[in-house]
């Protein structure tokens, strides 16, 4: 008899065990500062899923341009950005002992932004921002530098919708350090 309760302890305890391994959690909420080539964004990355994210951005980002002038002229400007990603190789990178922290790894994403012409400057009178919405699918990969550091890469070609009708194709090329907060 205590053969068979020693036996079933142990049957009940490996099910319960088992039962409450965790389920393997990859992406991370991560709140930060992102630098880039030219401009800067505060950031905050929810962990939806295993998988995915939701990336929230708002950040003072702008452009050059050879004016009629023969000068180089600027113009920057406050955008908002919205991009849900889906990292597709946590598990492969862990298998390879990479670091998946701070969510390092290879995604797609599916960038939606919005320009509203708040706060823009420029070194010219007759430059101006238009107001515009646009979707930018999106190929990117993020890897480490340190615990609190993180260098990221993303390219994409997309749409804006803009005011005055000026719409047309657009394209992204990030190339941003991360700094978590």
């Amino acid at each position: 008899m205590m053969k068979k309760l020693i036996l079933l302890t142990l049957m009940f305890s490996s099910v319960i065990n088992y039962a409450q391994e965790e389920k393997e959690n990859y992406s991370e909420d991560i709140f930060g500062l992102k630098v880039g080539l030219i401009g800067v964004w505060i950031n905050y990355e929810q962990s939806l899923s295993t998988n995915m994210t939701l990336n929230t951005e708002i950040g003072y980002e702008g452009g050059f341009l050879k004016g009629t002038n023969n000068k180089f002229d600027y113009i920057f400007t406050t955008i908002f950005s919205l991009e849900p990603r889906y990292y597709y190789n946590f598990h492969r990178r862990q298998e390879k002992n990479k670091k998946i922290n701070n969510n390092s790894a290879n995604y797609i994403g599916a960038e939606m932004f919005f320009v509203p012409n708040l706060l823009s400057s420029t070194n010219r009178n007759n430059v101006s921002v238009n107001k515009s919405f646009g979707f930018i699918p999106k190929y990117g990969l993020r890897r480490n530098i340190s615990d609190n550091l993180s260098l990221e890469f993303a390219f994409g070609i997309g749409y804006v919708w803009g005011e005055n009708r000026i719409n047309g194709l657009t394209s992204a090329f990030d190339f941003r350090i991360n700094m978590k907060l």
